[in-house]
């Protein structure tokens, strides 16, 4: 005799139940991951230098970069870099008496943009006292790094050669860029894409072309002599 299944009644209540319990399961594996893959980079790539792997300075360990250019690497450069100052915060915030259990890993993401100090430690406090969601810890977050990332003049320059730089460094052209062979064979719908994006870019290029050009004129000018005034005659 074939056993007869109930009827499959959708009861909403078991499957928000159901995806609640998928959900923290995945996330929970996905956070001791991360925190293990960090740990890891943190310690072969960086010797455990806390200050080395949580610096903004784009001069890290030459094996380290070569890691991240990796091709077969599953994680981009910004994601390994989430997990190893994620792994540096844990030891911040557990110093700071602060149970990192009962914060999810992008609540620590988000926290990671933070400097060390005791505005981050109440911060995580109140994610946890309160309850702050991922999404408005996030905006909180942002709040925080544009009114404390206020930039001198002279700063916001340097900023903006270094961005400029770092592009330029993680572009590679590509063969067949200029092979006209290769060029000559592309669908002319194609052809005529790839121009209008050249075009642009190239005006876009020489916008920023002629402010550096007027950068390096103004800082290699010959600074003008400041006036002396004559000295006051003597009287007779």
């Amino acid at each position: 005799m074939t056993e007869t299944l109930p009827p499959d009644a959708p009861d909403a209540a078991m499957i928000d139940e159901a995806v609640q319990y998928i959900n923290e399961r995945v996330a929970a594996h996905v956070y001791r991951g991360s925190l293990e893959i960090g740990e890891y980079v943190l310690e072969r790539f960086f010797g455990n230098d806390i200050q080395l792997a949580g610096s903004k300075s784009r001069y890290k360990p030459v094996s380290y970069r070569k890691l991240c250019d990796h091709p077969d690497l599953a994680v981009s450069r910004f994601t390994l870099m989430n997990m190893v100052k994620t792994a540096v915060q844990v030891q911040f915030l557990i110093s700071g008496g602060i149970p990192v259990d009962r914060l999810n890993y992008s609540q620590q993401v988000f926290l990671a943009r933070l400097e060390n100090n005791e505005e981050k430690l109440a911060l995580a406090r109140e994610c946890i006292d309160a309850g702050i969601l991922a999404e408005d810890l996030k905006a909180r977050v942002r709040e925080i790094c544009d009114q404390s990332g206020s930039l001198s003049p002279v700063a916001a320059v340097r900023k903006y050669l270094d961005r400029i730089n770092r592009w330029m460094l993680r572009m590679s052209v590509p063969e067949g860029m200029t092979d006209r062979t290769v060029i000559a064979g592309a669908d002319p719908a194609e052809r005529e894409k790839i121009l209008d994006a050249a075009g642009g870019i190239l005006e876009d290029m020489s916008v920023i072309t002629n402010r550096i050009r007027d950068l390096v004129t103004t800082l290699t000018e010959t600074p003008a002599e400041p006036e002396i005034p004559p000295l006051p005659e003597e009287p007779a």
